[in-house]
């Protein structure tokens, strides 16, 4: 199955993510803003940081869903609030209902906005994709 990791990242985080996704499952990485021919791709896992309420790869399932349906679609947003938090779930809410209904959705820990590099390193672990990289493995996420 030939697979691309499309993301976008502001603080490098989810880049940082889209990468270890990419070595894990042999996949291309593709940044979000040069993601245009994408018919050679079987899954697109589709990554954005979540800011203030926005989240990137909303607007690119949006925009994109006529060329996206027929291909396996995984959406990974990445943020410092855990998924259970109010601002995730609303996020979450600018899918549209018929386009949630068709992908995969995980939300993982991101950096806290602008902290420092000790921190972010704490923060931002391989480890952090461990349901990710299971889904996309087939394996039993636990």
């Amino acid at each position: 199955m030939k697979t691309a990791v499309i993301y976008h990242s502001f603080f490098h985080t989810t880049e940082q993510y889209a990468k270890w996704i990419a070595e894990e499952i042999g996949a291309e990485t593709i940044p979000m803003r040069k993601a245009k021919n994408l018919s050679g791709f079987d899954r697109l896992i589709i990554m954005s940081g979540t800011y203030a309420g926005w989240m990137p790869l909303a607007g690119f399932l949006r925009k994109n869903w006529g060329r996206l349906q027929g291909k396996e679609v995984v959406a990974v947003a990445v943020g410092a609030l855990s998924e259970a938090d109010t601002a995730s779930k609303t996020s979450y809410q600018k899918i549209p209902p018929a386009i949630r209904s068709r992908i995969k959705y995980f939300k993982i820990r991101g950096a806290t906005p602008f902290a420092g590099k000790e921190q972010r390193q704490q923060e931002i672990l391989k480890s952090n994709l461990d349901r990710v990289l299971s889904y996309l493995k087939g394996e039993s996420a636990g």
